[in-house]
């Protein structure tokens, strides 16, 4: 049977490893621009004078 230490490492490698690869499936995923209604987040202000 592994000590205490050993098992605190192995279980924090799982975690970590489980929410790095959480993390790359969730922002590796591509945006269906078909699906969003109005401007992005990053768009910038409309300036009414340009018109």
């Amino acid at each position: 049977m592994p000590n205490k230490i050993t098992m605190i490492n192995a279980v924090w490698m799982v975690m970590m490893t489980g929410m790095l690869a959480a993390t790359i499936a969730l922002y590796d995923q591509k945006v269906d621009t078909s699906k969003v209604y109005g401007p992005y987040a990053s768009a910038r202000p409309v300036i009414a004078s340009q018109y």
